[in-house]
């Protein structure tokens, strides 16, 4: 189930940047309008276009938010091969975006009494 949700999050991913996805929800709303002004701009008609932006906002803020994740760890795991292949690496450093804030800021506190000398 997970394998098929993480698919779908791809592709939805893919689709909302596609030009023919913003064709289409363009279209989807023209007829609204268009809909709208043949039959008067109900109560009804409005809370239609408001519900399906709200559904549509929150559902774009979750595939965001995973395509972020998926490319946030992969370039970290990019950045970790990276820094395997140096010789002087500091092993510490690896893999560093799992630690607490307090030991990011004790290392950046190394980090910079480093770059002084």
């Amino acid at each position: 189930m997970r394998k098929f949700f993480n698919r779908f999050l791809k592709w939805s991913c893919r689709m909302a940047g596609n030009p023919l996805s913003f064709a289409v929800a363009l279209l989807i709303l023209a007829a609204w309008a268009i809909g709208g002004l043949l039959f008067g701009f109900t109560d009804t008609w409005l809370l239609i276009i408001n519900t399906v932006a709200t559904i549509n906002a929150a559902l774009m803020v979750f595939i965001i938010q995973n395509t972020q994740n998926r490319e946030s760890k992969a370039l970290h795991l990019k950045i970790d091969q990276l820094l395997l292949s140096l010789k002087e690496t500091e092993f510490e450093l690896i893999a560093i975006e799992e630690m607490e804030e307090e030991e990011l800021d004790a290392i950046r506190e190394q980090l910079s009494q480093r770059k002084k000398h």
